[in-house]
């Protein structure tokens, strides 16, 4: 049997650093989409290329049949209908973020967004997967805290939320949130880089229907032949893309709660990526929310939340193989 590049490892530990690696990655596509769209690049477009860029790169591996595949066609209807709605729920994500950065200041709209591990959580407690304990309480309190210190330092003066707005990036954390919950167990018999792709392509799809609708050939500019353009893509399509398999992964491993918390460390990762890249200064406020997020999630770890919980249910070993469907 081909090893899966996120199947399900012993140990929280290795899954955390997973879901921590892979929030390191992401993190560097705000300072990313910044280059590009000064370049002329639309965020719709930008969104559908990332995602062609990393299903592409995914779809040779499974072609060439360097990571395994099932045969979707041979899985549960149930397994089937999960993967496809999370396909279309992450893509709605970006789209629906899309929407509220047009509505409301970027800050405002990721303070909002970044709540979406209390969502997480609220929603493994109420299908049992995961204890809502006194312990992640704290945590979360702690999180969001330092969340709201590490991105307070990028409002704008005279940034106002809007009703819009909140309700749009609300609505996106909610996807967000769906998303990290049903990817744990909803359809663990399709390897990790093959469920990623899919996924990707849901992406793709979504935003690639955005760019055409709203911005036409004018989505095609100067930003075709400029190189920073493109080098920008790359690694929106890279750096960028090809982590979500370590968050499929992880959360596979350590739970959707946990693995949403770990992924709080996302932005600040942005904010280090945006002092380095595009100089912008480092504040007090934000080195010190950096260290209350990353006090939240060492304290989940070490007491003990990263064991003694529901564990996904195990791949069928007749279907995890290489498999040309």
């Amino acid at each position: 049997m081909t090893a899966d590049a996120t199947a399900t490892v012993p140990g929280g530990s290795r899954g955390l650093l997973r879901v921590l690696a892979a929030a390191g990655a992401l993190g560097t596509l705000g300072p990313v989409a910044a280059v590009a769209y000064g370049q002329g690049v639309g965020p719709a477009t930008f969104s559908a290329i990332r995602a062609a860029i990393g299903a592409t790169i995914f779809g040779v591996l499974l072609l060439a049949r360097l990571q395994p595949s099932v045969r979707l066609t041979r899985l549960a209807p149930r397994q089937r209908a999960t993967l496809a709605a999370a396909a279309l729920i992450n893509g709605a994500t970006n789209l629906v973020l899309f929407f509220a950065f047009g509505a409301m200041a970027v800050g405002l709209v990721m303070a909002v967004y970044y709540l979406y591990p209390v969502f997480v959580a609220l929603l493994s407690a109420a299908l049992g997967r995961e204890r809502l304990t006194p312990v992640r309480v704290a945590a979360l309190a702690i999180a969001c805290a330092g969340l709201v210190l590490v991105l307070g330092g990028q409002l704008e003066p005279g940034a106002h939320a809007t009703l819009g707005g909140i309700a749009l990036a609300a609505a996106a954390a909610l996807c967000q949130a769906i998303y990290l919950t049903v990817i744990r167990g909803g359809f663990d018999d399709v390897p990790g880089v093959q469920a990623t792709t899919v996924v990707l392509l849901g992406g793709l799809t979504v935003s690639g229907l955005a760019a055409f609708l709203l911005e036409g050939a004018g989505g095609v500019g100067a930003w075709i032949v400029s190189p920073t353009a493109w080098i920008a893509l790359a690694c929106a399509g890279t750096v960028g893309a090809l982590p979500k398999v370590w968050v499929m992964g992880g959360v596979r491993a350590i739970g959707s709660a946990r693995a949403a918390l770990a992924l709080l460390t996302e932005p600040l990762v942005a904010v280090v990526v945006a002092a380095l890249v595009l100089g912008q200064r480092l504040t007090v406020s934000e080195l010190a929310g950096g260290a209350a997020i990353l006090l939240a999630v060492m304290l989940v770890r070490r007491t003990g939340g990263l064991a003694g919980e529901p564990s996904a249910a195990s791949p069928s070993p007749e279907l995890v193989r290489a498999d040309p469907g």
